[in-house]
């Protein structure tokens, strides 16, 4: 048990240096220690994501939640590997774009087209007061995301809050020209978190950066990698919730509903990782 602690110890720090491929050999010596522990195969899965491995990602998730049917956190990261997986293969199926004639702008040049994949997907949660971000020690089911504390036996690490600087205030506010932004439009009160993996901010509570009604720009500090907005109305009404996501000021992902207390879980992927 010493071994299987001390390497999910290690793969949380290499997961918290975003060195995610030693993180899963370290999580592998940890289940080779302990088989039955379902915080490092679910912690496993989420570095696995990290690296575009979803299949082997979901494949290990699901080890976490047959170990443990009520583990939250992992209910919550098979959600978002299946939305990749599913994101993934439409992206597959797609036509080829190289035999397609794009609509020429008016100045005649081609519609701008993003340097960026972006995949919407459940995400949990990812989403709690924290996220899904492991914890050192094995006393609490942890997870990476988010900072949403795992749950087993394990002591949650601290997980610093993001600062999200709030954009331009008027009716209409103005998209950001450069940087990474979530921007949530909704004429009443919501809550939820956005965020990067292991670093998120609450949008409602005492934790809250600015108010969470209306026209809301949150600065995300990462310009590569997974940007997750995870969103509820506060009400039954039925006006619509928005979330977006842009990057250098062009739209990456975009969601909405008009469902009375409905939520919203998107995530944008802004580079594609490399499996090797």
């Amino acid at each position: 048990m010493d071994d299987a602690q001390t390497w999910f110890n290690e793969g949380v720090t290499l997961y918290e240096k975003s060195d995610y491929r030693r993180a899963i050999t370290a999580f592998d010596k940890a289940l080779a220690a302990d088989p039955t522990l379902a915080e490092a195969w679910n912690n496993r899965g989420l570095a696995l994501i990290q690296t575009g491995d979803y299949e082997e990602a979901r494949r290990s998730i699901q080890k976490a939640l047959s170990l443990n049917p009520h583990y939250e956190n992992a209910k919550k990261a098979r959600n978002i590997v299946l939305r990749l997986l599913k994101d993934q293969e439409n992206t597959e199926t797609a036509p080829d774009a190289s035999k397609v004639t794009p609509p020429q702008a008016p100045d005649g040049k081609g519609p701008k087209r993003p340097v960026v994949l972006v995949t919407l997907i459940f995400v949990v949660l990812l989403i709690a007061a924290g996220g899904i971000i492991a914890v050192r020690h094995m006393q609490g089911s942890g997870g990476f995301f988010a900072q949403v504390t795992p749950t087993p036996v394990l002591t949650p690490i601290p997980t610093p809050v993001a600062t999200l600087t709030p954009g331009p205030t008027s009716t209409k506010p103005a998209v950001p020209s450069s940087g990474v932004w979530v921007e949530i439009k909704y004429d009443r009160s919501y809550s939820g978190t956005v965020g990067i993996p292991g670093n998120v901010q609450m949008l409602s509570g005492s934790t809250q950066m600015q108010p969470n009604t209306g026209d809301q720009f949150y600065q995300i500090e990462r310009n590569n990698g997974i940007i997750y907005a995870s969103v509820t109305k506060n009400d039954g009404s039925g006006d619509p919730l928005t979330v977006n996501i842009y990057k250098d000021g062009t739209l990456i992902k975009t969601d909405s509903t008009m469902k009375p207390y409905g939520g919203l879980d998107v995530v944008g992927v802004l580079s594609t990782p490399t499996v090797q």
